[in-house]
This record gives structure tokens, sequence and C-alpha cells, in this order.
């Protein structure tokens, strides 16, 4: 099983450096936690998403998202207020301003619309009470700083993300032992075979069709 320890020692090997180097041990991490979050921004992974209960406070129109955050997972139900156990509709803030259901904020009662914004998901009216709200979610990777850390990116995609790190290592001025080429059209093969996998793994996107906006087709 790859570690964060075997991935170092790998990155060692390759570029020669010691263990006692401090410098590379730095660029080492930087360039893992790079690479872990150009994956997870690539697409919507499915070992990514997750969920978190949030809770509000009475009259106070916020709620912080998790600190682990990175986009909604955009499906029906994908935000619940399981105190009324109802489903609030989840927004993009042009959405918000655009529609007929906008409002400034001077309502009160159960949410029922929301928008995200910075670090705070908006809601709609603004909370009379306190309510407990189901969210899911795709998550940023945790940050590893040393040898302790875990590594979010499943150990079966580990060959595309080991190439990530020693590419970037590379840019950083570090030279392999031996000659090494990475290019654009070897990690983007490699992050297809991994997107095929997760969505074989985890189902692929879905879309929910209003029947009242569009027509089907029966010649």
């Amino acid at each position: 099983m790859a570690t964060a320890q075997t991935l170092l020692q790998s990155a060692q090997y390759r570029f020669a450096q010691g263990p006692d180097n401090t410098r590379f041990a730095n660029d080492f991490w930087s360039a893992l936690n790079d690479s872990q979050n150009e994956i997870a921004v690539t697409r919507n992974w499915g070992f990514l998403r997750t969920s978190a209960t949030l809770t509000t406070t009475a009259d106070t129109r916020t709620v912080a998202l998790p600190s682990d955050f990175c986009t909604p997972y955009r499906v029906k139900g994908g935000l619940r207020n399981t105190t009324e156990d109802s489903e609030i509709e989840l927004m993009t803030i042009d959405q918000w301003h655009s529609s007929t259901f906008y409002e400034d904020g001077s309502s009160t009662g159960a949410p029922t619309y929301a928008y995200i914004m910075g670090t705070n998901l908006y809601l709609s009216p603004t909370p009379d009470d306190t309510y407990s709200l189901t969210f899911l979610y795709y998550k940023l990777p945790a940050e590893v700083n040393d040898t302790s850390g875990t590594i979010t990116i499943p150990v079966k995609y580990h060959e595309l993300l080991r190439t990530m790190v020693f590419r970037r290592l590379q840019e950083a001025g570090y030279s392999s032992v031996t000659e090494m080429q990475i290019l654009d059209v070897d990690i983007q093969r490699l992050m297809n075979r991994a997107a095929r996998d997760d969505i074989a793994e985890f189902g692929g996107f879905t879309m929910n069709l209003d029947g009242s906006s569009y027509t089907r087709r029966t010649t």
C-alpha cells in the first residue's frame, strides 16, 4: 500500500535526494498537495463525495460550509432540512439573482432556497429557528505535510498522483537520475483511466429533467 512515506522515498530515489534534504522534502509535500488538489478539481469524483450536518442559527441568514468543502453535489435532495424533512433548492448565485424567488433576506421561516457565496451557505427565508441540514458535497483532499499524513487520493490512482508530483518536482528544478519526460498526454491518459474507474465504482453524472421544460419527440 502506497503511503506518504513510500511516495516520498520514491521521489528521493528518483531525484537522488537524501532523507536529510529538508528543502526537497518541503518541495515534495507542496507538489503532493498541489497534485491532489488538481486531481480533485478536474471532475466530480465519487471517492470525494461526502456529507455534513449543518446547523442554522435563528435570525442568521448564513451557515458556514464545511472546512473541506470543494463543490456541492448538485442532485435532487443534495441539501435537505432534516428537522422539517423537506428539500432546500440549491441555486447558483446567478440563478438566485435572476429567480422569481429572490428575496432580500428580510423574510423568516424554514429555509427552502439557498445559494453558496465564499465560505457560506445563504438561506432563504432567513431561519427563524435552529434547523439541522444535511448537505452533500465533494470535499478537498486533506493536506499532507509529513510522513504521518494520509493521502486522500485512492491507492489505485497513485500512478497518476506520483506522475503529477514528479513533473512538479522537475519543474521546480530537480533532475531525475534517469531520463524522464512527462507529457501532458501521459497525465491525461492516466486521468481518463482513473475517471473511468471512478464512474464504474460510483456511477456517472446524471441529469434530472423537469417534465415541464422539454418535449419528447414521438416520431
